[in-house]
């Protein structure tokens, strides 16, 4: 019996010293809140980032959300914090935005300015002229910032993109879209558009759209500040 209470007693003991050593809670994530411009459609806001830390690297696109005033970003991975972070944003109507933050443990909070940028009427037309008419289609144009990686500081993965918007093409082929100056901002022509046409009811690719009249087998656009009155893509179907 005496040996029985020593036992009792002992697994007690051995139940409040355990309950007395919980495993601490992690601290809070520290996240990053990007504060909009007033007055912005916040579901028109691209947002790219990428983060440094005891992780390594992680990437990864905002979801565009109605009705926000702002983003915020968990900056960590599987409960690690992040030491660096980096964005990239685009809202249309501005200017490309770039970020460092160091990230220290800390939350922190930045505004996101917009520099007007300029943009121009681009015309095109799309051949062979029948395979806009196959089925109903829409052009989607995109920047492609070739320019991202070194700023990521990465070698390869994907490149951030912006969609620009889409446009149904007319019967002949011909589309016009309104396409942002980037060659008016340092650095970003060091990027190309790209066009693609797809089914408009599913989104389902047809062809990929290569310019024509340009040197080079690239199937996007040089970032130029002005182009001919009317360029001319060749479909590619994939």
């Amino acid at each position: 019996m005496r040996q029985l209470v020593l036992i009792f007693g002992l697994l007690i003991e051995l139940g409040q010293a355990f309950v007395g050593q919980e495993t601490p809670l992690p601290p809070e994530h520290p996240r990053v809140s990007l504060i909009l411009p007033a007055g912005t459609s916040s579901e028109t806001m691209q947002i790219n980032y990428y983060m440094t830390g005891p992780f390594g690297g992680y990437g990864m696109w905002v979801k565009p959300e109605k009705n926000r005033a702002a983003y915020e970003i968990d900056a960590s991975v599987e409960a690690r914090p992040a030491r660096n972070l980096k964005v990239i944003a685009w809202l249309p109507g501005c200017e490309i935005i770039t970020l460092e933050l160091a990230i220290e443990h800390a939350s922190a909070e930045r505004q996101l300015g917009c520099k007007a940028l300029s943009s121009f009427d681009f015309k095109a037309q799309i051949f062979p002229v029948a395979i806009v008419n196959d089925r109903p289609a829409e052009v989607e144009a995109a920047y492609v910032a070739y320019w991202s990686h070194g700023f990521f500081g990465i070698y390869d993965g994907p490149l951030t993109t912006f969609h620009i918007g889409k446009v149904v093409p007319d019967a002949d082929g011909t589309f016009e879209i309104k396409l942002p100056d980037l060659a008016s901002q340092p650095r970003m022509s060091d990027g190309e558009f790209t066009f693609i046409l797809c089914e408009k009811n599913t989104g389902n690719l047809i062809a990929f759209l290569k310019p024509m009249d340009t040197d080079g087998n690239t199937p996007r656009l040089k970032v130029l500040h002005e182009y001919p009155s009317v360029v001319r893509f060749a479909a590619e179907q994939p």
